[in-house]
This record gives C-alpha cells, structure tokens and sequence, in this order.
C-alpha cells in the first residue's frame, strides 16, 4: 500500500498539471471550465489533507506549528481561489489574478513539500503514514464526489425552465 506522503505528492502533481492548463489557457470559456476543475481539484484535495493529515500533525509534537501554518495558508488560498472566480474572463484582472492564483497554490505545493511532508516523515512510523494514506484517499474522493453532485446539480438547475424568471 501507498503512503501518505506518496498520495500526497501524486496529488500535488495532478494540480501541478492543472495549474499549467489554466495558465496557458486563453480567456473565455476553455479557461472558466479550467479554473472550475482546479476549484474542485484543489478544494477536494485541501479539505481531506485538512481532515486527515493536517488534524493528525497538530497533535504530534515538533509539527504543531507547522502544521497549523499549513491551514493557515489553505484559508489564505481558499480566498484567492474564490478571488479568481468573481473576476470574468474578460476583465483585463483575469490574466494577473490567474498567475497570481497559480504562482500561489504552486507555492504552498512546494512548502509543503519541502518542510512540512519533512517533518511529518520523521513523526509518522510506516503504519500510520499508510493508515493515514488510506484514509486520505477515500476522504478525497468523498469529498469531489460531494463537490462534483454539487457542481452538476447546480448546473442543471440552472439550466431548468424553472428556475428561470
């Protein structure tokens, strides 16, 4: 079985891709479809790292305060993400608030990498970091299964006779 931290990077790596989708993307509605499928990469992601690692490490001393930098900085992301998504394509903003949205997230990604995955290897013995792996895993998928049930049921009402006035 895979461990935590090799869920966690493969992770980073898918969003590491779509970061590039979305930077490279032009404006329009290509772009919004992308910056979409972050939001719900990235948000799937963060919650279940929050539920599962980030709550395991702020109780394992030596980690606590990174660890609550971590969420600190998922909140922080959490505001530039919903930034992005008031700006319209077409607002000479989207360009930079994009770059600065991705040069963001990129950035946590490697912080957490660098230190906090560093500091949480020496905490964690091969059981739990599979354990936590585990359960890492299914929290994420629960959660864009939530998020995308959401997305479409939004979608759909959207595009329903009633809901138009």
């Amino acid at each position: 079985m895979a461990s935590l931290f090799e869920h966690l990077r493969d992770d980073h790596q898918q969003i590491k891709r779509a970061l590039l989708r979305l930077r490279s993307a032009p404006r329009g509605e290509a772009a919004v479809a992308l910056l979409h499928e972050l939001l719900r990469r990235y948000t799937a992601h963060a919650r279940a790292e929050e539920h599962v690692f980030y709550s395991y490490m702020i109780h394992v001393k030596g980690v606590q305060q990174r660890a609550l930098l971590g969420l600190e900085e998922h909140q922080r992301l959490d505001a530039r993400l919903r930034e992005a998504e008031s700006v319209a394509p077409d607002d000479p903003r989207w360009r930079s608030t994009i770059v600065g949205l991705c040069d963001a997230i990129q950035q946590h990604l490697q912080d957490e990498e660098s230190s906090l995955f560093t500091l949480a290897r020496g905490a964690l013995n091969e059981r739990e970091s599979t354990a936590l792996g585990a359960c890492f895993v299914a929290e994420q998928a629960r959660i864009f299964r939530d998020i995308s049930g959401l997305s479409e049921s939004a979608a759909a009402l959207a595009g329903s006779p009633r809901s138009r006035p």
